[in-house]
């Protein structure tokens, strides 16, 4: 299922999920403006180190122990 910011076509990679974002990184490899593919890739591979980082940070959060589902779902950003 693909998040209403993809498709209403926003490029706001913080409201993607995770799944889009990864097969968004491989539709790049594809592409042929080297310049675009490499800071679009730069972008998505930002994001996902973001997201993982505050999924680490989350772990060892309160949070984490009530609900392991939510932070799964923050990883996921679903």
């Amino acid at each position: 299922m693909a998040s209403r910011a993809r498709l209403e076509g926003i490029c706001d990679y913080r409201l993607w999920t995770t799944q889009e974002l990864i097969e968004a990184y491989a539709f790049e490899a594809g592409r042929k403006d080297q310049r675009s593919r490499e800071e679009t890739q730069r972008l998505i591979k930002r994001e996902l180190k973001r997201r993982f980082d505050a999924t680490l940070r989350l772990l060892d959060d309160e949070q984490t122990t009530q609900d392991p589902a939510g932070t799964y779902r923050y990883l996921l950003n679903e």
